[in-house]
């Protein structure tokens, strides 16, 4: 199975720095020389900053494209992020890359969690990334399940801190249970309390993906959180790169951990990040490889922008 992450370590190793990086061959060489790509952007200029290091922030970054331009694994105030998983995160994954794999359920995402290296910690992703490829971290692949929630990312170093509309993460829930999905979709309203419980069992069992900003402006300017608003509660098929956001190893975020914590918040750590296609169920219970799947933008109407 071909890998299609980019790592700056393999430079000792012969051959093995031309098989990491030449699924994306175009894409990461101008991520590496910040040179020009025909069709994702303008993406122009040169920088030394490295494909690993986490980077303090400058004064002045306008908007994400300043950010993804100047900074390969974005940047923080601290610099105490990992630079190398930041760097996987802002890849930008050709669209036209097929899934190698489906995931379909729960237990496909509890199992890779359950499967991680044992010495795996918030900080050291680039340490552990030929057992982390082995088990298809920095593969492209898919998943098929029900959209229980989408909304705006927060503040993180992979974005340079910023927190524009346009310069966030949308941050998406992708579950895998039929019926809470029909209730997420139910046009009755839920009480209160059954608001609280709902939202909980929503977080703690659905898989985290994320459409970055660049990648949305580049190749998918049309997805927003308006767009995806008609497709909650209903089932979804997506593509995009497989990672391990070790970031959330801990048991406090993440609901596979082996001593999680009851406020546990996220069904694992493994992401599809970023997504590269997001298509929807237009009838009935679709399939991996048949049904009618139409692609966001052209399921059901959408919602005016919210301000």
């Amino acid at each position: 199975m071909p890998s299609t992450s980019v790592h700056r370590s393999t430079r000792s190793k012969p051959g093995v720095f031309s098989r990491r990086i030449a699924p994306f061959a175009p894409v990461a060489l101008a991520l590496l020389t910040q040179a020009t790509v025909p069709g994702t952007g303008t993406i122009s200029g040169t920088t030394d900053h490295t494909t690993d290091t986490a980077e303090v922030c400058t004064d002045e970054i306008p908007s994400f494209l300043e950010c993804h331009n100047e900074y390969a694994t974005g940047c923080s105030k601290a610099a105490k992020y990992d630079g190398h998983l930041n760097f996987l995160k802002n890849l930008r994954v050709l669209p036209t890359k097929p899934a190698e794999k489906f995931l379909t359920s729960a237990n496909d995402l509890i199992k890779l969690d359950h499967a991680l290296p044992s010495d795996l910690t918030k900080t050291n992703h680039k340490d552990l990334q030929d057992k982390l490829e082995a088990l298809g971290d920095g593969h492209v692949a898919g998943v098929v399940g029900y959209l229980y929630y989408a909304k705006k990312g927060g503040i993180e170093s992979s974005n340079c801190g910023l927190s524009g509309p346009g310069d966030i993460d949308y941050h998406i829930g992708i579950g895998f249970d039929p019926g809470f999905a029909a209730q997420l979709s139910s046009k009755q309203k839920p009480t209160a309390d059954q608001l609280k419980k709902r939202n909980t069992e929503m977080d703690q069992t659905s898989m985290v993906v994320e459409m970055t900003p660049h990648w949305r402006a580049d190749f998918r300017p049309t997805w927003s959180l308006e767009a995806l608003a008609p497709a909650v509660g209903h089932q979804v098929r997506l593509v995009g790169q497989l990672l391990v956001d070790n970031e959330h190893y801990d048991a406090h975020d993440d609901c596979a951990f082996q001593t999680a914590k009851p406020s546990c918040w996220r069904l694992g750590i493994w992401e599809l990040h970023p997504v590269t296609k997001f298509e929807v169920c237009n009838s009935g219970t679709c399939t991996a490889t048949s049904g009618d799947w139409v692609d966001l933008e052209n399921f059901g109407p959408v919602a005016a922008p919210t301000p």
